[in-house]
């Protein structure tokens, strides 16, 4: 789907249900490498095994759950969607459930103003909320319907007032476009549509950050948090006034294949902060910044700390 494109298309449905039979062998075997190379597993592997079994019962029989991170002293709601794939992996890892979540306290002030853009159920919304206190603001974008609702409980849940919550796509224009729900789960979104099948869909709303943040705040901003499903590129295009202005830390998701469903440059979001004077590194496992000097080859999603030149270290 071209960016730009707002047209329901033929043949998708409007049902936010997913059925599992899109679910590819590939696919599962790819989930089971990514959760035995994690380090959270390898740290506790009974321990996460038996949360991955009880996870299992409880979607099969249609049981939420709340768990605690006492690491951040929150709660967190998740809906029984087994193939949701954040919200299995938060059940079983928790705090580890990525490293840039653990180690979250490193970009984030108290008194900050966060961006957290494609923040689906709002696990990186809570943990920031609670890392900038009541003198901070977090601007929590979501589209998905049935996200946007978790993320809206998780918020009440952790009675965080500090929280704005938008269900909005970030892009770099006004106007509407078709959320695809992939065959991974009902709270796998995409701008994109998928390779093959007939997916579900909504329309939504699209929204820049330039746009929506007040002029007043911009100067606050600190951090940048984006998983958008391969339009990470759009979404910075949206915000040349913060970019600037601000310098703030960009978290944000590589992703070849999705960036080029939207036709658009797999290395774009890269090589627009790089032309803007950031440099870039990945989070390893134990919190320490390994500097990059060209974009990660993986064709898996990778997630990548940009950083100002003179911005915050």
């Amino acid at each position: 789907m071209s960016p730009n494109a707002t047209a329901i298309p033929k043949g998708g449905s409007r049902s936010p249900v997913v059925s599992l039979q899109g679910v590819s062998f590939a696919h599962v075997r790819n989930k089971i490498r990514y959760l035995t190379s994690h380090p959270g597993f390898q740290q506790s592997r009974l321990r996460t095994l038996s949360r991955l079994c009880h996870w299992g019962l409880r979607c099969a029989l249609n049981i939420p759950a709340i768990v605690a991170l006492p690491e951040w002293d929150a709660r967190f709601y998740l809906p029984p969607r087994w193939h949701g794939g954040g919200t299995t992996m938060i059940y079983a890892l928790r705090e580890r459930y990525e490293a840039e979540l653990l180690h979250l306290y490193r970009f984030v002030s108290p008194g900050m103003i966060v961006v957290d853009g494609g923040a689906n159920c709002g696990i990186y919304t809570v943990v920031a909320a609670k890392l900038v206190g009541p003198s901070g603001v977090i601007f929590s974008f979501e589209p998905g319907r049935e996200a946007f609702s978790t993320l809206e409980t998780n918020v009440q849940l952790n009675g965080l007032a500090n929280v704005r919550p938008c269900r909005a796509a970030l892009s770099d224009r006004l106007g509407t476009a078709v959320l695809y729900h992939h065959p991974e789960g009902p709270n796998s979104f995409s701008l994109g549509p998928p390779d093959a099948g007939k997916p579900a869909f909504e329309e939504v709303t699209l929204c820049s950050l330039d746009h929506i943040v007040p002029e007043e705040l911009v100067p606050g901003i600190g951090l940048i948090k984006l998983d958008v499903e391969g339009a990470e590129e759009l979404a910075l295009r949206g915000a040349p006034s913060i970019l600037a202005r601000s310098h703030p830390t960009v978290i944000f998701e590589m992703h070849s294949l999705a960036a080029q469903r939207l036709g658009l440059d797999p290395v774009g979001s890269w090589s627009l902060l790089s032309s803007l004077g950031y440099k870039f590194f990945l989070l390893a496992d134990h919190g320490s910044l390994c500097p990059l000097k060209s974009p990660p080859a993986a064709s898996t999603p990778i997630n990548v700390i940009a950083m100002h030149n003179g911005g915050r270290a």
